[in-house]
């Protein structure tokens, strides 16, 4: 197992010009870490990893790792819809000191059941690094099905599944068929159902502006719950417009970071804004 807790899913950070911000990116990664969080992934879908350049890519990771405490593991998004590029990415990641990986599912090529076991099969045959299963059929346009990842997880290297899916029968179909497999919450507003199954903990968005209450909610039922009931319009709200846009809205009013994207993503609408703004004040106020 990687991790049992809270990661933080990061942003990247950006400035006017659209260039990487550093020097946010470092406050914002000692947020992290100053937070107890247990573990950071970086270059994922909330750290648009699809506008990042290889030499970005290189100098994020060698700048993250820098920062990174001991008893925080640094994780990588390497995912592709080539295999031989996400076999790439990954020794990369490894190479440069990453604890592990995240691989989403391919996208676009919309593959069988069978291509998706041997793209991760392939995957595990040519790299040494673990990986953890990304499965979120909202960008991919396709599904892990339970059977599929029972088999996946036997692949050496293969150290845990996040799971994006909101159905409620395949989540509970995942945990029947993944005995004594690390399973994490793929989707903030779902954390409570995985933690009553017993999951391995939560990669998180929210927790890029609220690290220390997303850790707290995995402490026992209660927390848990209080959690899904004070946080359920603001998890919401992180996702009212394509991801990252609402957080690093959010991250920008707590004053960590700037509010730039890159496209084709765009600024948050206005009454988006206005509901994250009327939505912090609140949980500020609790």
């Amino acid at each position: 197992m990687i991790f049992k807790g809270v990661c933080t899913a990061l942003v990247t950070p950006f400035t006017r010009n659209k260039n990487i911000d550093y020097e946010s990116f470092e406050k914002l990664i000692n947020f992290q870490i100053g937070n107890m969080v247990d573990a950071i992934l970086i270059l994922g879908t909330t750290g648009e990893s699809s506008t990042i350049s290889c030499k970005e890519r290189e100098e994020i990771i060698k700048f993250t790792k820098k920062l990174i405490k001991p008893n925080c593991k640094l994780i990588v998004g390497t995912g592709s819809n080539d295999t031989l590029k996400a076999i790439g990415l990954t020794n990369q990641a490894c190479d440069l000191g990453a604890d592990a990986c995240l691989i989403v599912t391919p996208y676009y090529n919309k593959c069988t059941q069978k291509g998706i076991y041997n793209h991760y099969k392939i995957i595990s045959q040519n790299t040494n690094i673990p990986y953890i299963v990304y499965n979120v059929p909202s960008r991919t346009g396709f599904n892990i099905e339970a059977k599929t990842m029972q088999k996946i997880a036997t692949l050496n290297n293969v150290a845990g599944l996040k799971e994006a899916n909101s159905n409620i029968e395949h989540i509970l179909s995942m945990f029947s068929n993944l005995k004594n497999f690390p399973i994490y919450c793929g989707n903030d507003n779902l954390s409570h159902i995985f933690y009553a199954l017993k999951g391995n903990g939560i990669i998180s968005v929210t927790s890029n502006v609220f690290p220390k209450t997303v850790k707290k909610s995995l402490r026992n039922n209660e927390e848990s719950f209080l959690y899904y009931k004070n946080f359920y319009n603001f998890n919401n709200l992180m996702f009212c417009e394509p991801n990252p846009t609402p957080v690093k809205y959010a991250l920008f009013k707590k004053k960590i970071i700037k509010n730039y994207l890159r496209q084709p993503l765009d600024c948050l609408e206005q009454k988006h804004k206005k509901l994250i703004d009327d939505e912090l004040k609140k949980l500020e106020n609790m």
